[in-house]
């Protein structure tokens, strides 16, 4: 009898619980992918969304309503906004939100707070920095006949999963902006006539965009950062010709070394690789050891430019202060920002070039 009553009681309060949950029918709110945030004049803000809209006659079939308002927060734009639409906007479904360069520079955190604050908001949400109107990217046709939005998360998650863009998500930016000792990164899109491509990496000072890193310098900051498995390094030899080497797995770790007066990070990289490409050269044996010191030189050469360029600007993409703090007692952020720029960073690089000729 009891067990019957407690079911009785669980069903009631189940039903009654249900009954609370705002419901919202997919039919009845504007879904878009893809919103993008601009710097305007007298310090507002420019929001754009991009939604797809389903032909009802051919439902394979769809095109991209873009839409924009200005004001002074994205509260009263999102307001504006719904004025004139037949159906109110959800935020919910959102997959990417794009930055036009102009705003990143003066800070992200006030635009992020509303994607931070919002329940309905995905904390796996794509971010990126546009090099120029993130406005103008979303009208341009870059898509053909996909979804604008769905293209784009599509171009962003494949380099992630390849290994060429580092992932970094809204919970992830977040992490990266509120942890001591470490500055988030974003890709950088470039719309190059009616395509649109991933031009580099943008670095940040706390949430403020300082500057950014090309295509080659964005794939040695990858093997910096943390362990990778795909890419590719490339080198000239000293009669012209090139060699390029394919990472099948590479492992990056740091160490400290501390004296009364100084601390070193040491990084140690190593890399395994293969010769993919070395313009019908066939190298023979005596010949990889060579080969292997001119890509150690280059690497260790291209990467303490971008660590020099990294304390210079006063970013710490690689996180070496949370490193420090979490081997220093009583660390202490204001001093470590002091002592970053004249840190001591060694640089120890190791190929293992293991075979040559095309992978198979």
């Amino acid at each position: 009898m009891m067990k019957r009553l407690l079911f009785l009681l669980l069903s009631f309060l189940l039903v009654i619980l249900t009954a609370c949950i705002k419901q919202q029918n997919l039919d009845e709110i504007t879904i878009f992918i893809a919103c993008a945030f601009d710097e305007v004049k007298n310090n507002q803000i420019e929001f754009t969304i991009s939604t797809p809209k389903y032909k009802t006659k051919n439902p394979g079939s769809v095109t991209n309503i873009v839409l924009s308002k200005v004001g002074q927060t994205s509260a009263d734009i999102k307001s504006l906004m719904n004025l004139q639409l037949n159906q109110p906007i959800n935020t919910g479904k959102i997959s990417l939100i794009l930055f036009g360069k102009n705003l990143a520079t003066k800070g992200l955190s006030k635009e992020l707070d509303v994607a931070w604050r919002d329940a309905q908001a995905s904390r796996l949400m794509y971010l990126a920095v546009v090099d120029g109107s993130a406005k103008e990217l979303l009208q341009s046709n870059f898509s053909f006949d996909d979804e604008k939005g769905m293209f784009l998360v599509n171009l962003l998650e494949t380099n992630v999963k390849k290994g060429i863009v580092p992932s970094q998500n809204l919970h992830e930016f977040e992490y990266s902006l509120t942890n001591k000792g470490m500055d988030p990164v974003l890709p950088l899109l470039k719309l190059k006539g009616d395509q649109v491509t991933i031009s580099g990496l943008a670095l940040f000072k706390d949430d403020k965009y300082v500057t950014s890193l090309n295509v080659k310098q964005m794939n040695l900051f990858k093997l910096l950062h943390n362990n990778v498995k795909q890419g590719t390094l490339e080198a000239q030899l000293e009669d012209g010709s090139h060699v390029v080497v394919t990472n099948v797995g590479s492992k990056v770790n740091y160490e400290i070394e501390k004296d009364t007066k100084n601390t070193t990070v040491k990084i140690n990289l190593s890399i395994n690789s293969q010769i993919t490409e070395s313009e019908g050269v066939i190298f023979p044996s005596q010949e990889i050891q060579r080969l292997k010191e001119i890509f150690e030189n280059d690497i260790t050469t291209a990467c303490m430019d971008l660590i020099r360029l990294f304390k210079k600007e006063g970013v710490d993409p690689l996180g070496l202060g949370d490193f420090v703090r979490s081997r220093t007692r009583n660390w202490n952020e204001d001093e470590w920002r002091q002592q970053y720029r004249s840190l001591n960073v060694s640089l120890n690089v190791k190929m293992n070039l293991t075979e040559t000729g095309i992978q198979k």
